[in-house]
């Protein structure tokens, strides 16, 4: 495995891609810090500080923040995985980084759909919205980045394409003329490409993504087959750099948020409760430290790992982590990308749900009943989400344990080699 891994990270496509992502460490870990102030401190609902009046005015702050940081992260890591790939080439590093954002921006569609404060829907033209630059769109961004970063570095190599300028010329002058006609190739590639697939599917290519990964959810995800492949669908996307909760948030939280209330609804009516499957039961079983059960992650670096790197990562990333914000350790380490910690950040959380479904099924813990906010921390959540049954808080202790024991050698191998 460390053979294979070793030959992954040093592609230089891979590399680009994650030494891009550790450029933008500073920028995840201060947004996820606003992200922890909105929901636990701010919040006018559920935050600690609920009881001040109009205390929610100042989530704005951490509002504009995560705005400029995480509500653009996929514009972000075309810049710097472009930066990266085009220094690879020995190419100029600020080319390679805009030329990675209009390959992204020139793959996105030309208009979207948007809904009014009234309600009313309508087409608009030459926006983005955040539903397309934040880290929903990021897999997109990468592709993008990479095959327009890639396509320009072997046309500049092409002597032929060059404008050769008079020595008189200053030097920067010069240079942009020798990628002039490059990038006007590279950008008029990529926009053949989403016209061709714009006039094939009669769709644009983030759509086209998103139904890929949500058409085999539909009506499915109440059953144990359904909600595995729910869970392995999101930590498959987290895997490869995509936001997997914000992508199939669409098919999945109608159904999980309808179910919970099913739930109050029969404990209210004294009634027998109908499902296992929610909202809160994802929360607190699946999702522990966020994406990936990355509660176990950071259990496992602080125990076992030898990179100083890591845990002097992981150190920043704990308090987020404990509070279902993954961010810091998902593109800090980074997780994305990663081959070795993309086997149990894809197993462990199946896992954990397959036996917390089971341990609801023949009675072992309550199902749960109350509507909980996503950063209620592990322990905490699943006492909380079962209306106080004290065998769920075992039961996802020995999970956590569980998923601890199952990152430890995957976090071993990462010893021996830098990823």
């Amino acid at each position: 495995m460390v053979n294979v891994a070793s030959k992954f990270a040093n592609q230089r496509h891979i590399s680009a891609i994650r030494d891009g992502f550790i450029e933008l460490i500073p920028l995840t870990i201060i947004a996820s810090f606003w992200v922890l102030m909105n929901n636990i401190l701010l919040n006018p609902d559920t935050g600690f500080l609920r009881f001040i009046p109009n205390i929610g005015i100042f989530s704005e702050i951490g509002n504009s923040v995560y705005n400029a940081t995480l509500g653009i992260l996929a514009i972000l890591i075309a810049f710097t995985t472009g930066s990266r790939l085009a220094n690879s080439y020995d190419q100029d590093r600020i080319v390679g980084g805009y030329t990675g954002v209009v390959s992204f921006v020139t793959l996105l569609p030309a208009t979207v759909m948007v809904t009014s404060v009234d309600g009313e829907i309508f087409e608009a033209g030459a926006i983005l919205t955040q539903g397309l630059t934040s880290a929903t769109g990021m897999f997109l961004a990468i592709i993008a980045s990479l095959l327009g970063v890639t396509i320009l570095c072997k046309l500049i190599t092409i002597e032929k394409l060059k404008i050769v300028m008079p020595e008189s010329v200053p030097s920067t002058i010069a240079k942009s003329f020798n990628v002039l006609i490059p990038i006007f190739l590279t950008t008029f590639i990529l926009a053949l490409i989403e016209f061709i697939i714009l006039l094939i599917f009669k769709s644009d290519i983030p759509d086209l993504i998103t139904q890929f990964f949500q058409a085999p959810l539909v009506g499915s995800i109440q059953s144990l087959p359904g909600i595995l492949l729910y869970v392995f669908l999101s930590n498959l996307l987290w895997a490869f750099g995509l936001h997997g909760t914000s992508i199939l948030g669409s098919i999945g939280e109608p159904i999980l948020l309808t179910s919970i209330q099913q739930n109050i609804d029969a404990l209210k009516a004294g009634i027998e409760l109908p499902n296992i499957v929610t909202k809160p039961f994802i929360d607190a079983f699946g999702w522990m430290g966020g994406g990936g059960n990355l509660i176990c992650l950071v259990i496992a670096i602080l125990i076992i790992s030898k990179r100083e790197d890591y845990r002097a990562l992981t150190k920043v990333g704990l308090i987020p982590s404990l509070f279902n914000i993954s961010e810091p350790m998902m593109f800090g380490l980074p997780v994305v990308f990663n081959p070795l910690l993309a086997i149990p950040l894809i197993l462990v959380p199946s896992i954990s749900i397959s036996v917390a479904y089971l341990a609801t099924n023949i009675g072992l813990i309550e199902k749960t009943s109350v509507m909980i906010p996503w950063t209620t921390p592990p322990i905490l959540s699943s006492f909380l989400a079962t209306g106080g049954d004290w065998k769920a808080v075992v039961l996802q202790i020995l999970l956590i344990v569980i998923g601890t024991l199952i990152y430890m050698p995957f976090v071993q191998l990462t010893n021996k080699i830098k990823i």
